[in-house]
């Protein structure tokens, strides 16, 4: 079993094809295809479906791309290290992360474990669900925090912390003065303000509405909850914020909903990734910081 067949095998899971995994490692199809071939000989086991033009792998090829890829992962970690990138101190993260933990949650999370870390280099882009799988996939990022569910099975995805969904009015507005909102009166509300499509909470309170035949009526579409809390504090309309993002203004009020709505915030990875030390802590103070939000 040679290396660049691990190699191989790995980048045809994660593609989804021979050609494109190819592409990736600059070599020839044929090459590709004849490697995996070999690989199966020697092991004795099949590595993949071979449906017409596709090939499908089986579940022996995932778990040993799995495994090649913390393999490569590894060893690409270990060959920094020699070669002088993180001999010298220097670890890197990069991760995707939706607008309400990078604002509110990640500059402290990120400063406590450069105190800790202080080579660290830390990259983060703040993106929608979508954009932030096509991070994980295309190896831009090293994992995405994101709002779940998100059912991807290139993906590994876990929980990381709930908290409430509330329901952001102006100081003024009688939900404000009453304390509590229903919820099936809010989604048919046509003073909402919403984020843009593929963003995750706006995936939440889709289905929310779908499920109770409410047709959702958008005043305003924002890809920023900043700028539409803005709006609500100059009486602008009503949107739905989680408890982290709301939970110190004093130009607006954070209405419960009624029924209770919750969101789950997750991390996702691609499949076979390696996650270091630096990023398994900057995991573990997130779920923190939002505890203490609370």
């Amino acid at each position: 079993m040679e290396l660049f067949q691990l190699r191989y095998l790995r980048a045809v899971v994660r593609t989804g094809g021979v050609t494109q995994a190819a592409e990736e490692e600059h070599v020839a199809q044929p090459s590709v295809s004849r490697q995996l071939r070999l690989l199966e000989q020697e092991l004795g086991v099949a590595l993949f479906h071979r449906v017409g033009r596709r090939v499908v792998p089986t579940e022996a090829g995932i778990a040993l791309a799995e495994c090649a890829g913390r393999l490569v992962d590894d060893l690409d970690a270990t060959v920094r290290t020699i070669t002088g990138g993180e001999a010298s101190g220097l670890q890197r993260i990069a991760l995707c992360a939706t607008e309400t933990v990078t604002d509110w949650l990640l500059p402290g999370a990120v400063a406590r474990l450069s105190e800790r870390i202080p080579g660290l280099r830390v990259s983060v882009e703040m993106l929608g669900t979508d954009d932030s799988v096509a991070r994980l996939l295309s190896d831009r990022a090293d994992l995405a925090i994101v709002v779940l569910p998100l059912l991807d099975g290139r993906l590994d995805v876990h929980p990381l912390f709930d908290e409430p969904v509330l329901l952001a009015t102006p100081r003024s507005h009688r939900w404000a003065r009453a304390g509590k909102a229903p919820l099936a009166e809010a989604l048919a509300s046509d003073a909402l303000l919403f984020s843009m499509p593929g963003h995750g909470l706006r995936a939440q309170i889709e289905r929310e509405a779908a499920e109770r035949g409410i047709a959702l009526r958008p005043r305003v579409e924002m890809r920023s909850l900043q700028a539409l809390l803005a709006m609500v504090a100059a009486d602008g309309g009503i949107t739905f914020a989680p408890r982290v993002a709301v939970r110190d203004r004093d130009d607006l009020v954070a209405v419960p909903l009624d029924p209770p709505l919750q969101r789950s915030v997750g991390w996702a990875r691609r499949r076979g990734r390696h996650l270091g030390p630096a990023t398994e802590r900057l995991l573990e103070l997130l779920a923190a910081g939002s505890r203490a939000s609370g």
